[in-house]
């Protein structure tokens, strides 16, 4: 892991940037150093985290969550995302583009959206709450040949 910054009581690293051009998202995407839930919720008042997989545009589910806050802040403009719409995610020395592909709602105990079957494809998944914060919104998204 990069450099530990501590912040909020916990050392945390950026490990990369996401970009949505078509919806204003560019913030830094931040891993903590333990992964308890407490520090991830510490984190998430800050900017989007990592949640799951093996790293930033690496083969496998790259997961990012994000806060719905119902503005323009974080992820509260992802539901509006459709298939097409392009994501950069920038990590590890390189900028990789990723397409929406799919888009559906969960139970917020459901995490088969973390899956890693991906048949050797970099795929990510940004999660984020539905407006009434009951479902998680799923959006899934492949690189771009």
């Amino acid at each position: 892991m990069n450099t530990a910054i501590h912040i909020c009581g916990y050392n945390y690293a950026k490990v990369g940037t996401i970009n949505i051009p078509k919806i204003g998202v560019n913030y830094s995407i931040v891993k903590g150093e333990t992964g308890t839930l407490e520090e991830t919720e510490a984190l998430l008042k800050m900017t989007p985290c990592e949640f799951w997989g093996y790293g930033i545009n690496e083969v496998g589910n790259y997961c990012i969550a994000g806060h719905n806050y119902r503005n323009s802040k974080f992820f509260s403009k992802v539901p509006t995302l459709v298939n097409g719409d392009i994501i950069e995610i920038t990590g590890n020395g390189e900028t990789v583009q990723y397409a929406v592909y799919d888009k559906f709602n969960v139970n917020p105990k459901d995490n088969s959206c973390t899956s890693q079957l991906t048949d050797g494809k970099r795929e990510i998944t940004l999660i984020t709450c539905t407006d009434d914060s009951s479902e998680r919104v799923i959006v899934k998204a492949r690189e771009v040949k």
